[in-house]
């Protein structure tokens, strides 16, 4: 399967297909975004890396990038435009070619800004690369949800000062078609060099919780990602 390098970039106002939140997000294309970025090197940069079928299904587009930039990731205004609220953090998106990462963790590290990463899936592998890539480039955080790759698991880059790793646990897990389709992969589950590591079905009320649930794994890390 080819890399895909759809991106939404910081500030920019994505859409929604047929205008209806729960339709799926639309990648814009770089031309679609060039002249409408709002953010530029302002805040802390976190960007959210998919899966090879992200763009399709979108565990980690819809389920976890959408919330959490909405959140996080932009003004809040009142019904006549004022801004009451600024955001919090500059947060984009890409599918899990990456391709187009680079020159905004350059971009944003010339500014003295922290850069987070957070992967879902072959995501996952992608930004353990992106940080192995680009070794001048200090990584705050970096986050692995159910990372999966046939190369099998890479050990911590040295420039990444923190590394969480959220897993299923393969063993216990049922056999759903997103389970198979990671089983297929290559998950990674328990990665010894990461800094923590966590079983999301192994948590009290989460047993039949597998790949798919990008949302929840997450949440394990949430605060932490929006302290940076």
């Amino acid at each position: 399967m080819c890399a895909s390098d759809g991106i939404i970039f910081p500030g920019y106002d994505y859409k929604y297909e047929n205008n209806d939140p729960g339709d799926f997000v639309i990648l814009p294309s770089v031309k679609e975004q060039q002249g409408k970025i709002t953010a530029s090197c302002l805040k802390t940069l976190v960007v959210f890396v998919g899966g090879a079928m992200d763009a399709s299904y979108q565990p980690l587009l819809r389920g976890v990038f959408v919330p959490y930039e909405e959140k996080n990731g932009r003004d809040t205004k009142d019904n006549t435009g004022k801004i009451i609220t600024q955001r919090k953090q500059d947060v984009a998106y890409s599918e899990h070619g990456g391709g187009k990462v680079p020159p905004l963790m350059k971009e944003w590290h010339a500014a003295g800004q922290k850069i987070v990463l957070v992967g879902h899936s072959w995501g996952g592998d992608r930004v353990i690369l992106l940080a192995q890539e680009n070794p001048d480039i200090p990584i705050e955080l970096l986050v692995t949800l159910d990372p999966v790759s046939r190369k099998g698991k890479s050990p911590k880059p040295k420039n990444v000062k923190r590394w969480d790793n959220i897993y299923i646990d393969y063993s216990i897990a049922d056999r759903s078609s997103a389970n198979m389709i990671a089983r297929t992969g290559g998950p990674w589950e328990n990665c010894p060099g990461a800094d923590e590591n966590k079983s999301l079905n192994t948590l009290t009320s989460m047993a039949n919780r597998g790949h798919a649930d990008a949302d929840l794994m997450f949440q394990q890390e949430i605060v932490k990602v929006e302290k940076i």
